[in-house]
């Protein structure tokens, strides 16, 4: 046997069981989350605190993974994968007990990031290998159309599943249940899995742990200003302050830091390339509809008093849609189409999912009228997560993405969602006061009882969140639009002006006396992006 070993398993281990093997493990992998959406209502009761630091937990866990991306290969070089899986697995166990234990909401902010951080090591040591199973040519496109369905399918399953059981038990049991896993997948690492290197040992010293701080403590400052923005009324409040200025502060320690590395932690080159820039501005306006998903969650528990098992089900709705974007992007990919029609269809589903939530915000909704709505909804989250994902690393070297793509990652992730998720949040509550104060002008207290008054209360209120839902819907049904035509109108790496210029030449030999003729005309092609993605 090699000194190096590029897989992940024993030698006497079948093939059939390693992709078995391969297969639940991201499944697992993928579902580790230290705090589940769907369980925070009953968090938020049980341990009496603010939502808004379940919020920032949730952002913490992809800040941690971010701040990991930049090491995966340095990590990789440095230990052996078992050495890898059995510390990520067992610090994993540990802080899913401190979470399902402790009432301190600090330490599960802390135990969030810390498992982000340990996942994406995990994460990557299953990626890489199932990539070259489900792309051998080394088609990316091909890959994503069928990686990025397959893991949000999960997502949303383990997501309905474990919001069930924390339902008919507890909060606390999946994080138990979730320590207990990992303990087992050590067991069957320690059985299975080789400890043999990957490739030959490099130093570990070599990395900048104080730009890893500055990266961290700048999207951390920049999750509590959005998470606990809207509580604490902005700059009303010192706290609020404090992290603005923070995260000014620490990215510019950060990007100043890189220019005195001879090896920086990070790289602000590939940002300068202009499929890099429009890839990050689509993945901003993917933000505006993952971020109206707090608006649903209002209407669905708010208005149509679901339970949180209820309203984990609608996730479940969005599969159909999830598997025909993959579908749709695996043949698009294998045709070697231009991308632009393909962006243009996700954002088109987003766009009639707004439509049809504009016109669904009343009391008296069935659960069935759900369905096209999330299946649009589906259809849009994942053919853009496979297209953007994949015009904005295209044509980047290796070494160059892999110092960047932490930033891309936590853009994508944290920043894009947290901001607009945030801002719609502040409109929506802006907007229900104008809709209480409307509706106040039809309340005259010398024509009615105090009791009848407030009898009618909430009916008010709940009439002025559909108010306020119904403009928020509308306001982003007309940003959608925009979004639209900025997609019909980008080039998408395609040549899209062509020049006819007359050139002179000056001939030698035997035509040294005669002038400068006129020769051809000849045809000079003008790009406007490196890339060329779809042409």
């Amino acid at each position: 046997m090699s000194d190096y070993n590029k897989g992940l398993y024993k030698s006497w281990v079948p093939k059939p069981l390693q992709l078995l093997l391969i297969l639940v493990f991201t499944i697992l992998i993928m579902t580790l989350n230290p705090v589940n959406s769907g369980n925070i209502s009953m968090m938020v009761g049980d341990l009496g605190i603010m939502p808004d630091y379940l919020m920032m937990a949730n952002f913490a866990s992809f800040i941690g993974m971010a701040t990991a991306m930049p090491l995966i290969l340095r990590v990789k070089m440095r230990f052996r994968t078992k050495e890898i899986m059995v510390t990520s697995l067992a610090v994993s166990a540990v802080l899913s007990f401190v979470i399902a234990t402790t009432n301190v909401a600090e330490i599960i902010i802390a135990s969030a990031l810390i498992m982000g951080f340990f996942k994406m090591f995990m994460m990557l040591e299953f990626i890489l290998p199932l990539m070259f199973i489900l792309s051998p040519d080394g088609k990316r496109g091909r890959f994503y159309a069928i990686f990025y369905p397959f893991s949000i399918i999960t997502g949303n399953v383990a997501g309905y599943y474990l919001s069930k059981l924390a339902y008919h038990t507890t909060w606390q049991y999946p994080h138990l249940l979730t320590a207990g896993l990992c303990l087992v997948l050590i067991m069957i690492t320690v059985i299975f899995q080789h400890n043999q290197r990957f490739a030959r040992k490099l130093p570990f010293s070599q990395v900048d742990w104080l730009s890893m701080v500055f990266f961290a403590g700048t999207f951390l400052f920049m999750a509590y200003f959005l998470s606990f923005g809207k509580t604490l009324n902005w700059f009303e409040d010192s706290a609020i302050r404090v992290s603005f200025w923070g995260t000014l502060i620490s990215f510019v320690l950060l990007a100043l830091r890189q220019l005195s590395l001879k090896r920086s932690y990070i790289s602000f080159g590939i940002f300068t390339k202009s499929n890099v820039q429009s890839g990050l501005l689509m993945l901003l306006f993917t933000g505006v509809f993952l971020g109206a998903s707090s608006l649903q969650s209002s209407f669905a528990v708010g208005i149509l008093g679901y339970d949180m098992v209820t309203n984990s089900s609608l996730s479940i709705m969005m599969i159909p849609g999830v598997i025909l974007a993959g579908v749709v992007a695996f043949y698009w990919f294998k045709a070697e189409r231009s991308l632009k029609m393909l962006v243009f269809s996700g954002f088109a589903a987003f766009f009639l999912n707004s439509v049809m939530m504009y016109f669904m915000m009343v009391p008296e909704l069935s659960y069935i009228s759900w369905l096209l709505p999330m299946i649009l909804k589906g259809y849009g989250l994942c053919a853009l997560f496979i297209v953007v994902w994949y015009y904005t690393c295209d044509k980047l070297e290796m070494e160059a993405m892999l110092q960047a793509i932490g930033l891309i990652l936590v853009f994508r992730s944290f920043v894009a969602t947290a901001v607009f998720s945030s801002f719609l949040s502040w409109l929506q509550y802006q907007f229900q006061w104008e809709s209480v104060q409307n509706l106040a002008v039809y309340m005259d207290g010398n024509l009615m009882s105090a009791q009848t008054a407030l009898s009618g209360y909430k009916s008010i209120q709940l009439n002025a969140i559909l108010a306020a839902n119904k403009k928020v819907y509308g306001l982003i049904c007309i940003a959608a639009i925009g979004m639209m035509i900025y997609v019909l109108q980008h080039h998408f790496g395609k040549v899209r002006f062509l020049r006819f210029r007359w050139a002179k030449a000056r001939f030698t030999g035997a035509l040294r006396r005669r002038k400068i003729v006129n020769v051809k005309i000849f045809r000079e092609r003008i790009e406007e992006s490196e890339d060329v993605t779809g042409a």
